[in-house]
C-alpha cells in the first residue's frame, strides 16, 4: 500500500509541475528564434508541423528558404516581443512583434514587423502549421 501512495504522490507532483499549453507555445516560438540565431536548420524545422503551409508554400519550401538564409547570411540576430497567444482546444494563434538583422559581406540589413502563426497540438507538442 505504501508503494501505491508513493506513486499517487509522484503523479500528483508531476501533474502540478506540468507546463501549461501557453508556456509550451512560448517554448516553441522561443526555440524558433534560438534556431534562427544559431542557424540550426533541424532545430528550426522541429517547430513546424509536417502539414505546414503559408503564402509561399509548404514545409519543403520553408526548409529551402530558411536553408538559403542560413547559407547566405554570416550572422542572424532575431528578437521578438509583445507576444499574444489565443488558445482554443488543440489550436492556437500567436502574434508577436519581431526584429531581424542579417549580416553578409560586411553589410547588414534590418527588418521589423508583426508576425502571426497558427499552431496545433500534435503528439503532445505545439507546432506551427501556418504562417498568417
Amino acid at each position: 500500500m505504501k508503494g501505491h501512495r508513493l506513486v499517487l504522490f509522484l503523479l500528483f507532483l508531476l501533474w502540478g509541475c506540468s507546463v501549461s499549453d501557453e508556456e509550451q507555445i512560448r517554448n516553441t516560438l522561443n526555440q524558433r528564434g534560438d534556431a534562427f540565431r544559431k542557424k540550426d536548420l533541424s532545430f528550426y524545422l522541429a517547430c513546424f508541423s509536417d502539414r505546414y503551409q503559408d503564402a509561399e508554400g509548404d514545409l519543403l519550401s520553408l526548409k529551402k528558404r530558411v536553408e538559403g538564409y542560413f547559407q547566405t547570411f554570416e550572422q542572424i540576430e532575431y528578437e521578438s516581443w509583445d507576444r499574444s497567444i489565443q488558445i482554443e482546444q488543440e489550436s492556437a494563434t500567436a502574434v508577436q512583434q519581431y526584429r531581424i538583422e542579417v549580416h553578409a559581406g560586411g553589410s547588414k540589413k534590418q527588418f521589423a514587423g508583426k508576425e502571426a502563426f497558427l499552431l496545433k497540438k500534435e503528439g503532445g507538442r505545439w507546432r506551427i502549421v501556418k504562417g498568417l
